[in-house]
């Protein structure tokens, strides 16, 4: 009896081994496919990656192509239209040349007009304020934008008369002159005046 329990051991041993040892031989069989699987979507993955790096940089470097391109066309038209100007200035030269001369010599005309001081034009408006039987003893130009003027008159009848002509509005308004004051009078015993008058230039006139 021993015997036959020996062989039924075995019989029975043997197979289940087998089977386990095919169900460890699946097992491994699917673990290496999904490793397998694992790995392809990792080099799926860095492929995708690589591929989105390399479009990012064409696209960046096409970009960049095109606006360089697009400035060196416009430097381009800069430069034409310089030398465009740059020949017509040549050829109009001349004319540039007298109208700069013209110019200055007009401006200086200008400043020296501005810097004229009418000595006789002074002298004849305030000529006109004085009577005729009186004397301009003495005119003072050194007081910017002021003439000082000394007359001698011959008696009250003239004084008068210049008092008058002096508070003249029109002709106040129609000289070179915006005001005029009195700094001294004097009387002599002949019975002759003496008055220093100041009268003040217009802001255009000087």
């Amino acid at each position: 009896m021993t015997p036959n329990i020996r062989i039924s051991d075995r019989f029975f041993r043997w197979p289940w081994v087998y089977r386990c040892k095919n169900m460890i031989q699946i097992n491994l069989v699917g673990k290496k496919r999904k490793q397998r699987a694992g790995k392809n979507w990792i080099t799926l993955s860095a492929a995708s990656l690589f591929i989105a790096f390399v479009l990012y940089f064409l696209g960046s470097a096409i970009y960049v192509f095109v606006r360089l391109t697009v400035i060196n066309r416009e430097i381009r038209k800069v430069d034409i239209e310089a030398e465009s100007i740059s020949k017509e200035i040549g050829a109009n030269q001349e004319t540039l040349f007298k109208y700069v001369l013209s110019k200055h010599i007009l401006d200086r005309m200008a400043d020296l007009k501005n810097e004229r001081f009418r000595y006789k034009d002074y002298l004849d408006q305030i000529s006109r304020f004085i009577p005729p039987t009186s004397i301009l003893t003495n005119v003072d130009f050194t007081s910017k934008g002021w003439v000082s003027a000394s007359v001698s008159l011959p008696g009250l009848l003239a004084l008068r008369e210049l008092e008058n002509n002096l508070k003249n509005e029109d002709g106040m308004v129609q000289s070179e002159f915006r005001s005029v004051f009195s700094e001294s009078l004097t009387s002599s015993r002949n019975g002759q005046y003496n008055i220093k008058l100041h009268f003040e230039i217009k802001p255009n006139g000087g």
